[in-house]
């Protein structure tokens, strides 16, 4: 198995669409950093993951480790990522030999054996293949597994049949097995087990986002002068608008707001290779980039994207061109920005123009 990121592929502009393209591209406009973002410390300290932290070749998969550190409360994603670190230092095709007696070789990113996978595998990423040598459903298969851990844990505690912390016990229960935990009536006093939990717990500090506001220079989504402002933020048709709709001719590229890595870029709609439409579900073509401090930018609709899951991305860099893919009803740009973030929801939306603003960019 390929230890590299499965990213989505480069999907690329058709030609008779580049046609259109605006010939303002270059003039777009940096600024200087961000001061106080709307007057908020940015991500819940201990929840937001520092996707900057993941080794180079591991940052396509930071929306599975972010997706895995939302199953439960206890099991946050600078935690599954520390614990990935301990497992395999980030290796996906990872193998631990270890005789049948023991339980057989452990396997992939987070050292899945054979029985285990079989109650926690599945195909979650839905490419055709269960495999714990497959990053995104190992991954997954990890947060499930650990959060049930950690509601076992809870019942034993409260039924007082074993003691300690229930993340420890579920972390220790991981390494080597409930029975193992029960047997000891709680974390084993001494040896590997004993000091699995605490290896993982000194691994999540690095992992965990800062909550302070990022700097460096800011960019405007489009080209100035490319795009006229549609739909604001807020309500609309009984449901939240959670971005800004920047009117655009199809082609117009679309730039990152600021520097980042990209979580994820493809279609989220049952179609993009044609036009959309108000019928359309989804966001289209879409492209969300990780800016750090809890920043997410969101941009849809795309026609095309140059940049792939993983990819860091400078402020002004082309991210793909203005489409109309998706829910949507003609060529533009929905643009989004969330704080406290990733993961990005409608709870997490705030208004880009002030935040931008707040950047020194004028929509």
């Amino acid at each position: 198995m390929n230890a590299g990121p499965h990213s989505s592929p480069v999907v690329w502009l058709p030609a008779a669409a580049l046609a259109v393209a605006v010939a303002a591209a270059v003039g777009l406009v940096a600024v200087g950093g961000l001061a106080d973002v709307v007057g908020q410390a940015v991500a819940p300290a201990g929840v937001g993951l520092n996707v900057d932290a993941l080794p180079a070749q591991a940052r396509g998969w930071a929306i599975w480790v972010i997706r895995a550190g939302t199953i439960c409360p206890q099991v946050t994603a600078p935690l599954i990522a520390a614990q990935i670190e301990q497992e395999s230092d980030w290796r996906a095709g990872a193998v631990a030999h270890n005789p049948a007696e023991r339980g057989g070789d452990a396997m992939g990113l987070v050292q899945f054996q054979a029985s285990t996978w079989g109650s926690w595998g599945s195909d979650a990423d839905a490419d055709g293949t269960s495999s714990p040598f497959d990053p995104e459903d190992a991954i997954w298969a990890q947060g499930r597994l650990m959060c049930d851990l950690v509601a076992w844990a809870d019942r034993n505690l409260t039924a007082g049949n074993l003691h300690g912390d229930p993340v420890d016990l579920a972390l220790a229960a991981y390494f080597c097995g409930r029975g193992c935990i029960v047997e000891h009536g709680g974390v084993p006093a001494g040896g590997l087990a004993h000091d699995y939990p605490a290896g993982v717990r000194a691994r999540i500090a690095t992992y965990r986002l800062a909550a302070t506001a990022p700097g460096g220079a800011w960019a405007l989504p489009l080209p100035p002068g490319s795009y006229t402002m549609g739909s604001g933020f807020g309500m609309r048709w009984g449901r939240l608008h959670a971005g800004v709709d920047l009117i655009a001719a199809p082609g117009t590229p679309i730039l990152a707001v600021a520097a980042g890595v990209v979580l994820d870029a493809g279609c989220t709609s049952p179609r993009c290779d044609i036009p959309g439409s108000l019928t359309m579900p989804g966001c289209g073509l879409r492209v969300n980039v990780n800016h750090g401090a809890g920043l997410v930018s969101r941009s849809c609709h795309a026609v095309a994207l140059t940049v792939a899951a993983g990819q860091r991305v400078a402020a002004g860099q082309l991210l793909g061109w203005v489409g109309s893919t998706g829910h949507s009803s003609g060529p533009h740009l929905h643009i989004e920005t969330h704080l406290g973030a990733p993961p990005a929801t409608s709870g997490t939306a705030v208004d880009p123009v002030p935040l931008l603003r707040a950047a020194g960019v004028q929509l």
